[in-house]
């Protein structure tokens, strides 16, 4: 599929939905399912240079018309993570010299990134 301006954040294992439909108008909802958009599939390969995405998908879904509009979602699973390295160094300073302050939590997420 040839597009135009193809987005930073794209990555090969996105999902890849579109709809006909003009999105700054909005999105018709209809009892919490969305009526006007269709996935495609998931992006198996991405040439910016010339504009190009393979999306592997189903083949019975209708592909989108020149004016489509096309995003795409991450799977959570393979997007998270947090700070990696050997420390952390924290500095917290109270710019409100006169006002009193509390601290109430301060919470760390640890994993072992090599031994």
């Amino acid at each position: 599929m040839q597009i135009d301006n193809i987005n930073d954040s794209l990555q090969i294992g996105d999902t890849v939905y579109y709809t006909s439909s003009n999105p700054s108008g909005g999105f018709n909802v209809n009892n919490g399912s969305w009526e006007d958009i269709t996935k495609l599939g998931t992006c198996s390969f991405i040439n910016r240079n010339l504009g190009f995405i393979r999306i592997s998908g189903s083949l019975n879904v209708e592909p989108p018309g020149a004016n489509s509009y096309l995003f795409f979602s991450k799977d959570k699973l393979a997007n998270l993570s947090s700070v990696k390295g050997y420390y952390a160094e924290v500095k917290m300073i109270n710019n409100e010299y006169s006002k009193r302050s509390e601290l109430f939590q301060i919470a760390l997420g640890a994993d072992i990134s090599s031994k």
